[in-house]
């Protein structure tokens, strides 16, 4: 009987996983995945139950120190750690921003108006500027997100997105000159990571902020330092990823970002010398095709985060490629191999492992709708 059960189950449960996927994404005209107000809902709950959630966190072995989560962080208290809580509030503005009509809608804007009050924010600020211990705490990763949220306000043309970033703006500027100050004193280095020490990704948020806001100094800044690190890196093996734990694609984070700070002809003959099997019809889908582990959750649910990102670079890429580089049947193959890297990620997502859905929700997000 329990060999029958087991069969069932294993026969139903790619069908099962499939009925999820169809239902909270639909597919446009060249058959690329996109969240339809159902997907938006399902990844709101899950945001919204971790950014309130501040019982399941790395600071609780300190409790006896007398070191609470919410009393660090009032507005980012949440999601297992800091960084996650800032990418989950960015997961939340965007649902709302493309669908304000959401079940969630309510209590997303209740969470926010908490999150971004001003005292909250102030105190924020006094954990970062307090010391040279925590000036760089999160830097680059977390801190840029901080810097993408901010970027998301800024393109919402709403009356409460102004007041949070109003009440932002003293956190922002900190981390901005964080920003223009860390990147000044670095030296050029072949560093490509896929984790929360990735330059790609920090500079890649912190050049949309600085475009979206007009901040020149911090532009310069990004766009010498990334031609000053990437610009000559040569050859990088992007089929040989991901690495170790990497919870996202250095290769592709650091294409991502090359295609903002370099005009499209250099952009493309960069993306030829670095990677060229992306450009290659026969190569192109034995560079991304999907490395898969049956175990999902720990750090295994990295490589859930690290598919996911895939898309999201994929996505900014192709918006930044004519068709004369990205042709047709060149593009259906990257939207084939990005819906099945989609269908992968979420084999592991929303089925109550807090481990799992403190951030993979808004990676989720990221992935359709990010760029």
């Amino acid at each position: 009987m329990r060999k029958g059960i087991f069969f069932w189950i294993s026969f139903l449960y790619p069908f099962l996983i499939f009925s999820q996927t169809a239902s909270i994404v639909s597919t446009d005209n060249n058959g690329q995945y996109f969240l339809n107000e159902k997907g938006a809902s399902y990844f709101a709950n899950l945001s919204l139950s971790c950014v309130r959630n501040d019982s399941t966190h790395f600071l609780i072995e300190y409790e006896s120190e007398g070191l609470k989560p919410k009393k660090l962080w009032p507005s980012f208290y949440g999601c297992f750690d800091w960084h996650s809580c800032v990418h989950n509030h960015w997961c939340l503005i965007k649902l709302l921003k493309e669908f304000p009509t959401l079940p969630e809608a309510e209590q997303i804007k209740q969470h926010l108006n908490q999150s971004f009050d001003k005292e909250n924010i102030k105190s924020e600020l006094i954990f970062f500027a307090t010391n040279e211990e925590t000036k760089y705490y999160e830097f680059p990763y977390g801190q840029s997100w901080l810097l993408k949220v901010a970027d998301e306000l800024k393109k919402w043309d709403n009356p409460q997105a102004k007041i949070w970033l109003e009440n932002l703006e003293p956190l922002l500027t900190f981390i901005e000159n964080n920003h223009i100050e860390f990147w000044s004193k670095q030296k050029p280095e072949k560093f490509i990571s896929g984790s929360h020490d990735s330059p790609s990704m920090g500079l890649s948020f912190a050049h949309d902020y600085a475009v979206s806001f007009g901040k020149k100094k911090l532009e310069k800044v990004v766009k010498k330092t990334a031609i000053k690190y990437y610009s000559k890196n040569g050859y990088y093996p992007l089929g040989q990823e991901p690495h170790e734990y990497d919870f996202m694609s250095g290769g592709l984070l650091t294409a991502d970002l090359m295609r903002k700070v370099l005009p499209h002809d250099k952009f493309v003959k960069w993306l030829n010398s670095f990677c060229p099997e992306l450009l290659d019809q026969q190569k192109t889908s034995n560079t991304l095709v999907i490395k898969k582990t049956e175990k999902h959750d720990g750090f295994e649910a990295h490589w859930d985060g690290y598919h996911l990102n895939r898309i999201w670079c994929l996505n900014g890429i192709m918006k930044s490629l004519n068709e004369n580089t990205l042709n047709p049947e060149l593009r259906r193959t990257w939207i084939n191999e990005m819906n099945s890297m989609w269908d992968y990620a979420q084999e592991s997502i929303g089925k109550g492992n807090y481990d799992i859905d403190h951030w993979l929700s808004s990676f989720s997000v990221f992935a359709l709708m990010g760029y």
